[in-house]
């Protein structure tokens, strides 16, 4: 009997510590946020392409890596981070056209649009494929 007590408890410490980490690293990521978008491209679209974007931003005081993450649309259209990390305080935005990346532009080097110019829903996962932050909206005016 004490050995199955002793089996149990063990089990369910097993359980709770394997629950904890799935939460920490989860907590991890809450600080990361899609804060903005502009998910139509000032026309012609097909010409301006780096006008189409979404920004991301980390809240945290400590610098996340993105690297493995991934971006995408309600058409499932995927953009995955190159190895990239995201400092503290810091936002970048992911343009859908051509161009260099930098620590606060990346480029998806689509030639095509992705997003919907009335509306869509940009949703960030991380490299496990956690949805981290969604972003709902039409296209901004800037």
């Amino acid at each position: 009997m004490m050995k199955k007590q002793m089996l149990s408890g063990a089990l369910v410490a097993l359980a709770l510590l394997l629950m904890s980490g799935t939460l920490v690293q989860g907590a991890e990521a809450i600080g990361v946020a899609i804060t903005s978008a502009n998910f139509a491209a000032p026309s012609p679209e097909k010409e301006n392409l780096e006008g189409e974007w979404v920004e991301i931003t980390n809240k945290d005081t400590a610098p996340q890596s993105l690297t493995g993450w991934t971006l995408e649309d309600e058409g499932n259209h995927t953009y995955t981070f190159p190895e990239f990390s995201l400092n503290a305080g810091a936002s970048v935005k992911v343009h859908t056209g051509e161009g260099t990346d930098t620590a606060r532009d990346l480029y998806w080097d689509r030639s095509t649009s992705v997003w919907n110019n009335g509306g869509d829903v940009a949703t960030l996962k991380d490299a496990s494929g956690n949805t981290v932050s969604s972003y709902s909206g039409g296209a901004e005016e800037d």
